[in-house]
């Protein structure tokens, strides 16, 4: 091979360089047809009046000193406290009549708390599904970039074969330590895109954020309905007691998934309307709202204690 050629290789492995390497654009949502707001549910959530629980706390807890705490608050989230008290009113009647009181008084209970365990399934469901949309879009992006670190590492490999070939084939000095180095550099940039390469992101949208109103915690939700929402926040429904649900799955965010200190542009990705996302940050999504979506179900816990109340009035 003449020594005048070695130009030649060297422009070629660029060139596969620039190849490799090329700028990853953003993909659009809209163009994998999975945007709109497919996982809300298709009708709002709709309460009466004497369903929406009451938020003088301590007030309801000094009012009801025979009734424990968190059963208490358990009836007031469900709308059922003042039909308890009723019943607690005729536990001693044995008349029919009072039996036959009883027994409508525990159907309208048992009624509002089967609503309840539903409205819980409902949120869930929707959580289980932003989830899985998350995670969805987040293997997309894994698959194109697995895809494009095949195409770094292939032209890595190809680009030490080609330098050693031409390190061996030019005689002289001067040219050779040219390729040889240059070579050397472009196969260790390729190596090291693929420890570090940006990959493809996509342009995420979600007008109803089902983590915005747990990280900004407003007295009252667009998302979470009345009863899911005052169980989230009322601290007594935590192990602790001193922090509330909502506020301890926060917390869990900041320290485990966002790592600590949260910046502007993560806010407003994660909590606000959207954003570019790239396959790491949706994995990240992911993970928050399935977090949430554990609270939420573990609210069926705290129904079943209710429902373990009521068999021992009588």
């Amino acid at each position: 091979m003449k020594t005048r050629r070695f130009p030649l290789l060297f422009a070629s492995m660029v060139l596969l360089l620039l190849y490799a390497c090329k700028t990853s654009r953003v993909i659009n949502s809209t163009e994998l047809t999975i945007t709109g707001n497919y996982c809300a549910p298709a009708a709002a959530f709709s309460n009466s009046q004497d369903t929406i629980p009451l938020k003088n706390t301590d007030s309801l807890i000094k009012a009801n000193p025979d009734l424990p705490v968190h059963e208490v608050l358990m009836a007031n989230a469900t709308g059922t406290l003042f039909l308890i008290r009723q019943m607690k009113g005729i536990a001693g009647d044995t008349s029919l009549e009072g039996m036959m009181r009883r027994a409508e008084l525990r159907s309208k209970i048992q009624h509002r708390l089967l609503l309840a365990t539903m409205e819980i399934a409902g949120v869930a469901a929707e959580l289980d599904c932003e989830g899985e949309k998350a995670d969805q879009l987040a293997k997309y992006l894994d698959n194109f970039n697995s895809k494009r670190n095949t195409r770094l590492t292939v032209a890595s490999i190809i680009t030490g074969a080609l330098t050693t070939i031409a390190t061996v084939a030019i005689r002289e000095q001067g040219p050779q330590n040219v390729v040889a180095i240059g070579g050397g550099l472009l196969s260790a940039g390729l190596g090291a895109l693929t420890i570090n390469a940006a990959g493809k992101k996509i342009r995420f949208a979600h007008l109803r954020n089902v983590l915005s109103d747990i990280w900004y915690m407003p007295d009252t939700s667009a998302i979470y309905p009345p009863f899911t929402w005052y169980v989230l926040n009322e601290k007594h429904f935590s192990n602790s007691g001193q922090i509330s649900l909502a506020a301890n799955v926060k917390k869990r965010w900041e320290r485990f998934d966002l790592g600590g200190d949260v910046s502007t542009s993560d806010k407003q990705l994660f909590f606000g309307e959207g954003g570019v996302y790239k396959a790491d940050d949706l994995h990240t999504r992911a993970a928050m709202v399935n977090e949430l979506q554990s609270t939420v179900r573990s609210v069926n816990q705290d129904l079943q204690r209710l429902l373990h109340y009521l068999i021992t009035i009588e």
